[in-house]
């Protein structure tokens, strides 16, 4: 193990990534904080990367170690640490605004360690960066778009391609508002994590980025990967700039669509000679093609145009800007507003995938009880991050520690938060509004048809329909359904002391939960169209406190007091309690359809068998949970007091024989 001012000698046989791990890096920029190197990631030719565990004294979390290779910071002195210090300071910038960028991968840390190379000491400067947890369908974007081939036969549809190209322009867009350029941008370099409509793409691997104006990374060294290397990055009598990473991200975005190459340039040098020339590939030029692209010839060739003006060999016939590349390009791929739930075509492949064994359960406290907030609810992303509704308004956790928003709506309360898109929420706040908050900033959606109403959840598609528990000043609780962007007549709920929470069960069914006003658990499906509510029988409980549906999966789950579950599963009814008599607070499908749910210092699992069993338990822990989510091999729950539990598993999944 190393201490603040320890020092690594390096002597033949050269450095391994071996000889490294256990090595515990401190932190610079937090004095109580250091970094465990547990698993070595991989070697590149300027830097290495190791897994490993960040720990504080709130707790530990897994995260990315990315160091300069030892030779490269001998050769290069000085030079390596001022890049390497003013990408640190261009990347800390996107995490200054609350939320943090979501497509690119986060800086969480800086520092450097002496490496001993013979008697001379040189300082080698590493960076910690956030861990992202893949998933079922791969963790890099050249994984899923193999994936999707291989489970549906064809590349990327419309819908999920236009996502993952905006989120991939955005994030370029911030990068270089910063200064600094990309200059490796490929399908290895995104990660990916979550699944079908929680879905997030990262850009990462700044091994060659530079800030804008440097004559290159490391020596004069010719960087870039044939096929998505431009042409000014071969030739210095061209100059670099944004339009050198979106010539690349014109190339990912052919791949994404085809699940082809867009140049098959084997080296540098056919690189050079290729780029010349005028030609580029059609996107119907190949067999993966989405056939409801295939279908639209105009909206094909307007693609092609939009890709080869974005690859242009002259940097300056070239969009100078990320923004101005994919609004020429997505309203051909996509021109429907956005949805949550995940395409059909998706959930037809995810049927192809097998669910291997959970395996070993990693969990961790990422941060502990205690804390004197107050959490009303917690919305998650795929990353791990969650906008929480406080007593004290809006925080943020951003997968290591809690920070308060910076740009918080002109509110004095807000009641919950949903997860809206991969990269927005929806917030209910005071005068019943209904907001939408992101790293852009906020913006009202909606405000309700009562004026003395408080919304305390909302679930649904604006674009669709979207219904909402509406508690006026006096009188029964309300369902309000806004259908198309108009109100309907709110539906009293006599019946009901509160409603606590709702799922979408259907296009137009809703199953909401709660009290009764005589006492117990309170369940019913609410028809909004038809303005009518259906109640159902509940095994007796006091209440009911939570849900979570799974479109893929056609799987609701409601749970509450005394261990009661309630299953809805492709239309029938099932009722279920855990082996215990506690009360489940929380609840989560992961995408595969299995169950997870939170009592007071329990996480508690089901899968298929419908059989609960304790997956953790943390016997110190005596408050409620809040807030459950579940990716396949991440899991996440939040307490009512900020404490932060995760858990990483094992298990894998794979492709169903025959398939």
């Amino acid at each position: 193990m190393l201490g603040r001012n320890a020092v690594v000698t390096m002597s033949d046989p050269p450095l391994s990534l071996d000889r490294l791990l256990g090595t515990s890096l401190p932190s610079t920029l937090h004095p109580r904080v250091a970094y465990q190197l547990s698993r070595g990631l991989g070697q590149g030719g300027t830097a290495m990367a190791f897994l490993a565990i960040r720990h504080s004294a709130e707790g530990q979390s897994p995260v990315v170690i990315k160091m300069i290779l030892p030779h490269i910071a001998d050769e290069t002195g000085d030079r390596a640490m001022t890049i390497i210090k003013k990408e640190a300071v261009a990347l800390g910038r996107l995490n200054e605004r609350v939320p943090p960028c979501p497509y690119v991968v986060r800086l969480v840390d800086t520092g450097s360690v002496d490496f001993k190379i013979g008697t001379v000491s040189i300082p080698l400067p590493w960076l910690a960066l956030e861990y992202v947890h893949g998933g079922v369908e791969g963790t890099t974007l050249t994984e899923r778009v193999i994936a999707s081939v291989r489970t549906t036969g064809y590349a990327f549809d419309p819908a999920r391609a236009a996502h993952c190209i905006r989120s991939l322009g955005l994030g370029l867009s911030e990068i270089h508002a910063e200064g600094v350029l990309h200059r490796d941008l490929t399908p290895g370099n995104v990660l990916c994590c979550g699944a079908g409509d929680s879905e997030l793409f990262k850009i990462s691997d700044f091994g060659f980025a530079r800030p804008t104006g440097l004559a290159a990374t490391f020596g004069d060294a010719v960087v870039g990967t044939p096929g998505y290397v431009a042409l000014e990055q071969l030739d210095s009598k061209l100059q670099e700039g944004p339009w050198t990473d979106i010539f690349s991200l014109a190339a990912i975005s052919y791949y994404v669509l085809t699940a082809e190459s867009y140049f098959r340039f084997k080296s540098i040098g056919e690189s050079v000679i290729g780029l010349q020339r005028p030609e580029r590939r059609s996107i119907t030029d190949a067999k993966a093609l989405a056939p409801e692209l295939r279908g639209r010839e105009a909206a094909c060739r307007a693609i092609d145009m939009a890709l080869a003006t974005a690859t242009a060999h002259d940097p300056r016939a070239r969009p100078d800007n990320a923004r101005l590349f994919i609004d020429s390009l997505l309203p051909w791929i996509w021109r429907e507003h956005s949805s949550t739930r995940p395409s059909e075509r998706w959930v037809t492949g995810l049927a192809k995938l097998e669910r291997g064994d959970l395996g070993v359960l990693d969990w961790r406290v990422l941060h502990p009880p205690g804390d004197d907030r107050v959490v009303l609810s917690a919305a998650w992303n795929a990353a791990g991050h969650a906008l929480c509704s406080t007593t004290g308004g809006l925080s943020y956790w951003n997968g290591t520690e809690w920070l308060p928003t910076t740009h918080y709506p002109p509110v004095s309360s807000v009641h919950f938060v949903r997860r809206l898109s991969p990269t927005s929420w929806l917030v209910g706040a005071d005068k019943h509004r209904l907001i939408e908050y992101s790293r852009e900033g906020w913006r009202d959606l909606y405000r309700g048809p009562v004026p003395d109403v408080t919304f305390t959840d909302c679930v649904g598609e604006f674009e669709d329909i979207a219904v909402a528990i509406g508690v006026p000043a006096a009188g029964p609780v309300l369902l309000c359904a806004l259908v198309g962007g108009h109100w309907l007549k709110p539906l009293p709920v006599p019946d009901a002391a509160f409603l606590t929470a709702m799922a979408r069960v259907g296009d137009e069914t809703w199953l909401v939960v709660g009290r009764r006003r005589d006492g117990g658990a309170f369940a019913a499906f609410y028809y909004p169209l038809a303005w009518t509510i259906e109640p159902i029988l509940v095994p007796p409980s006091r209440v009911l406190l939570a849900c979570a549906s799974r479109w893929e999966q056609q799987a609701t789950l409601a749970v509450g007091s005394d261990g009661v579950v309630l299953e809805l599963q492709q239309s029938q009814l099932f009722s279920a309690a855990v082996p215990t008599p506690v009360d489940l607070s929380a609840v989560a499908i992961d995408t595969f359809g299995q169950r997870w749910a939170a009592s007071p210092g329990r996480i508690w699992y089901s899968d298929a068998s419908r059989a609960w069993r304790c997956a953790h338990a943390l016997p110190d822990w005596s408050v409620p949970f809040v807030s459950l989510t579940a990716e396949v091999g991440m899991v996440c729950a939040m307490t009512v007091d900020g404490a932060v539990l995760e858990c990483q598993s094992t298990g894998t999944a794979t492709t169903r024989p025959g398939v």
